[in-house]
């Protein structure tokens, strides 16, 4: 597929040497000479209060440094031959074939049968989670109506924006301008119904005055267009409000198809729930039409994603693909993929500048994620999250740099392979794995990070904020298999570690310190360094290090 071209492992070794070191010096700043100072860094990511509220980067400040005497009590260190290793074989990545801007143009032009009415927006499925929501909320749709709760539905048939404008009041749906049309109501595309945007459509507009969202039950296919929350009163693209208040929105539920090709979405979304900005959720399991209908599917290509409260928001959904895409500058995650999931691949992005949080975050028994060929960078927070029980994930590919936490994070998760990554420059650590069990973290290039090239760690998340017991989260056990890869000039050292249960490291490139004594690796590893370097470089077998309880 190629999305692994020009930033993979093997393309970076040759670069490794002085060049690289010139290039860290560049990301990373003076070097570190002093193990104080080292120390001082690494503790800065286990008690820092502006990680945020997610438990991924919660519960950090549980970490109790332990003494040389219980790490040599309490460990074993052996060298293992490195069959011992598991066969690798590079996973085969997902067709992106059937998706993209050609196979979305196919689904347009077989317009007819629309049938469009206005109604009540009351006791509908699709509206329902939103109307018994306190944060949206009846009294929300009723106060910017001014004249009951309506909404414009698309009943049957394949629809264009200027069937809407025929077939409704101008006061609730017009063309303003040639190819930009303004809703002043909710639309609603019930099941079996199709919603056409193409080039011909410049902008449809959503009004925040008048509460107008986008609610998809049946098939919405867009491309060469733009949906944007707007302001009438104003005469402008939607603004968050501080405290923060209604902004129009896009949902599609269950049984939902939305395919979107060469889009803008753009100045939507606030935080109640469903009403983030681009949302991919199944129906309530209280609803009847939970057990109906399929979960949602989707496909957003090529599109750029800007100046929503999440760019891109899922729970429940299958087979969601966010490929080719520029997510940026959107306010609390570029993209979250919550609560079982299955099925999604993330690939060949650019999520930059989320101004709160992650750039990707995937958390709460989602299963079976691709992520691969991401460029990930400039976001508050960490760039890429698997959290919660995220379990069989592929991570590779990926440039995740200079954001302002770590590379990559995986906690309290499962069978991650974090494979073929560059991490660099970031605040942080490259790569963080905490209470993760079955991860595989191979050819990764952890370059110039301000801490540690890998750190993980167990910790007790009971003391997390918001969080209730381990047992909620995940184990308390850190199982890793390091192989591979290049961990070089990251100011804390190239590997920390912090009461690991098992973990294994074979045939790692530890050129090019960042400290000008040499290299100094933290927690666990710090008092068995001479042994475990031994193991690893001059034996060039495999460095096990296991709890003796």
């Amino acid at each position: 597929m190629g999305v692994l071209k020009g930033h993979s492992y093997s393309s970076y070794r040759t670069a490794l040497g002085l060049g690289l070191l010139l290039v860290a010096v560049a990301f990373a700043g003076p070097a570190r000479a002093q193990d104080a100072s080292d120390d001082a860094l690494l503790a800065k990511s286990l008690t820092d209060e502006s990680f945020g509220n997610d438990s991924a980067e919660e519960g950090n400040s549980a970490v109790v440094p332990q003494t040389d005497a219980e790490i040599r009590d309490g460990y074993t260190l052996n060298a293992a031959e490195p069959s011992q290793i598991p066969a690798f074989a590079a996973p085969k990545l997902p067709s992106l074939t059937g998706y993209g801007y050609a196979v979305v143009r196919q689904k347009i032009g077989k317009t007819g049968g629309a049938k469009i009415v206005i109604g009540s927006l009351l006791n509908e499925p699709g509206f329902r989670p939103l109307t018994s929501n306190a944060s949206v909320g009846l009294a929300e749709f009723s106060r910017r109506q001014g004249n009951g709760v309506r909404a414009i539905y698309v009943d049957s048939g394949v629809a264009t924006l200027k069937d809407l404008a025929q077939s409704v009041p101008a006061e609730d749906f017009a063309e303003t301008q040639p190819g930009v049309f303004i809703a002043r109501l909710p639309i609603l595309v019930r099941h079996g119904a199709v919603l056409e945007l193409t080039g011909s459509v410049k902008e449809l507009r959503l009004s925040t005055e008048r509460g107008a969202v986008l609610v998809v039950e049946g098939q919405v296919n867009a491309v060469d267009s733009a949906i944007i929350g707007w302001s009438e009163a104003a005469a402008a693209p939607a603004k968050l409000a501080e405290p923060a208040t209604f902004r129009p929105f896009i949902v599609c539920w269950g049984g939902a198809q939305f395919n979107a090709a060469r889009m803008r979405f753009a100045n939507l979304g606030y935080p109640a729930t469903k009403a983030y900005g681009l949302t991919f959720s199944h129906y309530s399991d209280v609803q009847l039409q939970a057990r109906i209908w399929p979960r949602p599917m989707a496909a957003v290509t090529e599109s750029t994603i800007e100046g929503l409260w999440y760019g891109v928001y899922a729970w429940k959904a299958d087979k969601l693909v966010i490929n080719a895409n520029k997510i940026r500058n959107n306010q609390i995650y570029g993209v979250n993929i919550h609560d079982r999931s299955t099925g999604v691949i993330l690939a060949n992005n650019e999520v930059t500048g989320t101004r709160v949080k992650y750039g990707i975050f995937v958390a709460n028994d989602v299963v079976g994620s691709w992520i691969f060929g991401n460029k990930v960078s400039g976001n508050k927070r960490s760039g890429i999250v698997l959290d919660r029980r995220s379990q069989k994930a592929v991570v590779s590919g990926n440039v995740s740099a200079k954001n302002g936490a770590d590379g990559i994070v995986v906690s309290e998760s499962t069978d991650v392979l974090v494979w073929d990554n560059v991490l660099s420059g970031n605040q942080n650590h490259g790569i963080r794995l905490r209470n993760s069990t079955g991860a595989r973290i191979q050819d990764n290039v952890s370059l110039a990070n301000g801490l540690t090239g890998l750190y993980g760690a167990v910790v007790d998340t009971r003391t997390a904020r918001n969080r209730g017991t381990v047992a909620a989260t995940g184990s308390k056990r850190l199982e890793m298999t390091v192989v591979g890869g290049a961990y070089t000039s990251n100011g804390a050292g190239p590997f920390g570690l912090d009461y690991p249960t098992r973990v294994a490291y074979y045939n790692v490139d530890l050129r090019t310190p960042q400290r000008a004594l040499g290299f100094r690796l933290g927690g666990t590893l710090l008092p068995l360094q001479i042994t475990f370097l031994d193991i690893l470089m001059a034996q060039s077998k495999v460095a096990v290090l296991q709890a003796k309880k």
